[in-house]
């Protein structure tokens, strides 16, 4: 009897991929990142509004704070030039202190429904230089005041929460630089 003798192997037809292969993995590779960008930021949304703690602490006043006082404070909208919506808050400060300020903070704290902290935001005291033939703000290094003095000021917002309530948001000094 004749043993059975081994053959090389033989070459196997391969099948036409075509682009379908490439497409579906590629395909399948933009869904898993799309999920994965979603994933990430609900985790985040729940994140924020599962310790509102983060979102309150705020930070503690300057001892000065207290002699600027906010006055006549009002609220606009404007679209810029690309589009986009800007939220204008003006009003008048009085520094009813003994010291000149050169520069000072505000923290400005908007709300949503339930009057939860969806966003709070540091920006500089600007005040305004003059409002013809276009608003002009300048920083208090600028313009320092004096005490007694009371100026117009105005703070410009391009990005707000969707979740605010569009009630006017809390403003509080927080930094105040003097001399």
């Amino acid at each position: 009897m004749e043993e059975p003798r081994l053959l090389p192997d033989e070459p196997k037809a391969e099948e036409p991929r075509g682009p379908w292969l490439g497409l579906a993995i590629g395909f399948l590779i933009i869904i898993a990142i799309i999920g994965a960008l979603i994933y990430s930021s609900r985790k985040s949304e729940t994140r924020q509004s599962a310790q509102p703690d983060v979102m309150e602490s705020a930070a503690a006043a300057d001892p000065y704070a207290s002699h600027l006082k906010i006055s006549d404070e009002s609220m606009s909208a404007a679209e810029n030039m690309l589009g986009g919506e800007v939220t204008y808050i003006e009003g008048k400060v009085t520094n009813t202190g003994d010291k000149t300020v050169t520069g000072a903070t505000v923290e400005v704290t908007f709300k949503n429904s339930l009057s939860q902290v969806v966003q709070r935001q540091t920006e500089p005291l600007w005040i305004v230089q003059r409002r013809e033939p276009a608003v002009d703000v300048a920083s208090l290094a600028v313009a320092p005041m004096k005490p007694g003095d009371t100026r117009e000021f105005r703070l410009s917002f391009e990005h707000i929460s969707a979740d605010w309530n569009r009630q006017f948001p809390d403003l509080r000094m927080t930094v105040v630089t003097t001399k």
